[in-house]
């Protein structure tokens, strides 16, 4: 349970293996290379740096197609549910399942046919707004029984089609009614409009045009042949084979789920290969040799060997480096910790990766956040939710690897939630018969411990503190004086409660004050020390006596272990008692279904509250003792894993064993 512990390899061999050396380490998944030239300390006169691959955008483009395929398929397939998504297993690959599926898979073909269909869509939708406006015109026209080219036919008349407002009407045909030869028909109307059909005699044209011109009218050309009934069924005709036409494509594409799930196989393999095309930047090259170094776990170095001499036999030369001292803070970081422990990393790492030579946190601190968790919901009810909610989704459900992590990390707090619940002996809001302590009467017992907890944990924190800078021979001053000082302030502080409050006739209590002022002595000759004048070394040294309060501050941050665990205890308290005063009939109807809706909205904002909270204890008042982090997580050569999980051959031999 700790950091993984790193060295350099500088790896050199014939230039023709570097592809299959490449593949090899991304199937390793333990190998993080970097610049081979940052390996020497001196420039190269051998070796010259590697130029970009040309094939990079080619690939790129290739997985902008596969990406565009599977965003396009995505819109037509049929949606799972949740709940059938989480059943669906894992896919998992290896990277010579990968390149075979590549092989197999013509999915350039199937990427072209998507466009064809995708095309033809588009033209198709278009084609059917088209119709769709026709039709809608057609309809308006529908009710006139002849064609209305023969309007252009007349050689003593002239016939027009149009539309005018429905306020102009009334005028209109009154005005027309007194010009001889003239016909007006309505043909259709709207609220706001009015369609009109005019026949006037070439006498009258000249006043009939001036006549609907002040009315607003707007001459209508007819686009069609025949009928505007007959093209109306046309248009309708038309408009079903474009709609049989597009509900065939869609249906094709709605039974393309494998080629969707292909594509993926697909992205991952070409995400895999670019990534390693990227890798060149990090390689050196001579006219027949390849030089590529990185760093790897000390512990992986003999299946690494084993590795390279799969591909390159033994016409190669290796050299591993430990690492040194002054580089330590580029090492890259990767943490090992147990089952029960590793759940809780994702919390460190969302702080700060420890730096590769600090302790890393994660063992240390995830029993406090544990209990400060329990602590904070403290409902046995909750906390059973929790456990049995956790443990059935990991077992029914099939999640990706991080998930299941995050599944465990709750999992685990759902544990101190019910011991702590048992401890106040609330269940769902309800008191059991019996109780250590009572949410109710016990609140100051209930506050004295959740400031022990907060004492011993920055007590802790403190003698880590102490420890790190004792393994350090520069140190060890700055070990007693800039830790030691305040874990004696804090035991003669610990000392003068207990004379006061458990052995008032014992000296405890001048033990404790004649600690407590050597103690500030010494924390002032702490502060000193990070001074560079006289006056520096003066000032810094008082004005470390401040945090003094910011010690009071980190143990009176820990009564919030109370406030919220009292005040989700009373908050559930309070939903029972709301539902009985309902009347019986209601209390087991009604009751029942604000019972679920009021304790499901307490827990997630009690296991909300305990989540932030707890985390705000441990990079506030624990971190802040010891813990400078700020380090790079370690990042192999290996595939995103962004469709599917891509283990290991000797993962995956280990599995079928």
């Amino acid at each position: 349970m700790a950091i993984v512990k790193m060295q350099k390899f500088n790896l050199i061999t014939f230039y023709s293996y570097q592809e299959l050396l490449l593949e090899t380490f991304q199937d390793f998944q333990a190998v993080e290379l970097f610049s081979a030239e940052n390996y020497y300390d001196e420039p190269q006169t051998i070796f010259s740096k590697k130029q970009a691959h040309a094939l990079i955008e080619e690939v790129e483009l290739q997985i902008g197609q596969v990406t565009w395929a599977r965003s396009f398929l995505n819109q037509y397939l049929p949606k799972l549910s949740m709940m059938q998504s989480l059943r669906q297993p894992l896919q998992r690959y290896t990277l010579r399942q990968l390149a075979e599926h590549m092989q197999q898979y013509d999915w350039q073909q199937i990427y072209e046919r998507l466009r064809t269909i995708d095309k033809r869509l588009r033209l198709l939708e278009q084609e059917r707004r088209e119709l769709s406006e026709q039709e809608n015109e057609l309809n308006i026209w529908r009710y006139f029984d002849e064609r209305p080219a023969i309007l252009t036919t007349f050689n003593q008349a002239t016939g027009m089609l149009g539309t005018i407002p429905n306020t102009e009407l009334s005028n209109l045909t009154q005005e027309m009614s007194h010009i001889p030869n003239v016909y007006l028909e309505t043909v259709h109307q709207t609220t706001t409009t009015t369609y009109l059909l005019i026949l006037c005699h070439k006498d009258s044209r000249q006043k009939t045009g001036n006549l609907l011109r002040s009315a607003g009218f707007e001459e209508y050309h007819y686009p069609f042949e025949g009928l505007p009934s007959e093209a109306l069924q046309q248009v309708k005709e038309q408009a079903s084979i474009l709609v049989d036409e597009e509900t065939s494509l869609k249906k094709e594409l709605r039974d393309m789920r494998k080629d969707y799930q292909a594509f993926g196989l697909v992205a991952e393999y070409l995400d895999g290969q670019l990534m390693r095309m990227q890798s060149n930047e990090h390689l050196l090259t001579s006219n027949y040799t390849v030089n590529l170094s990185g760093w790897l776990p000390v512990d992986k170095a003999e299946a690494f060997i084993k590795r390279i001499e799969s591909v390159v036999g033994s016409e190669y030369f290796l050299e591993f480096q430990e690492v040194k001292m002054e580089e330590s803070e580029n090492v890259p970081v990767l943490l090992k910790n147990g089952p029960l422990v590793k759940p809780f990393e994702s919390l460190v790492e969302m702080y700060s990766l420890p730096q590769y030579n600090e302790l890393d946190p994660t063992p240390l601190m995830a029993p406090f956040y544990a209990l400060a968790f329990g602590m904070m919901v403290a409902d046995f009810g909750y906390g059973l939710l929790l456990f049995l909610a956790t443990f059935l989704a990991k077992r029914v459900f099939h999640f990706k690897p991080s998930m299941q992590q995050s599944l465990t990390f709750f999992e685990i707090c759902a544990v101190p939630t019910m011991l702590w619940g048992l401890i106040y002996g609330n269940i769902f809001g309800f008191e059991f018969s019996f109780q250590l302590l009572s949410t109710n009467n016990d609140i100051t017992q209930i506050l004295m411990i959740s400031v022990i907890f907060g004492y011993f944990q920055v007590m802790f924190g403190l003698l880590l503190k102490f420890y790190i800078l004792w393994q350090k021979k520069a140190d060890k001053l700055r070990a007693i004086f800039q830790s030691g000082s305040w874990i004696f302030f804090l035991l003669s502080a610990l000392m003068i409660v207990l004379g006061m409050m458990v052995f008032p006739d014992g000296p405890l209590q001048e033990i404790g004050f004649i600690g407590l002022i050597v103690s500030l002595v010494a924390i002032v000759i702490g502060g000193s020390l990070d001074g560079q004048t006289i006056v520096g070394k003066l000032g810094s040294g008082l004005y470390g006596l401040m945090d003094v309060t910011s010690y009071l501050g980190d143990l009176i941050s820990y009564t919030r272990l109370m406030a919220l665990g009292v005040a989700g205890g009373s908050i559930a308290a309070a939903f029972n008692l709301i539902i009985s005063y309902l009347p019986l009939p209601a209390r087991f109807t009604v009751g029942i279904l604000l019972f679920f809706v009021l304790h499901g909205l307490n827990i997630f904002l009690s296991f909300l509250s305990a989540y932030v909270h707890g985390i705000r204890l441990q990079y506030l008042e624990f971190f802040g003792k010891f813990f400078n982090g700020g380090g790079r997580a370690f990042k192999p050569l290996k595939s995103s894993e962004q469709y599917v999980e891509v283990i290991s051959e000797e993962k995956q031999q280990q599995e079928e064993e």
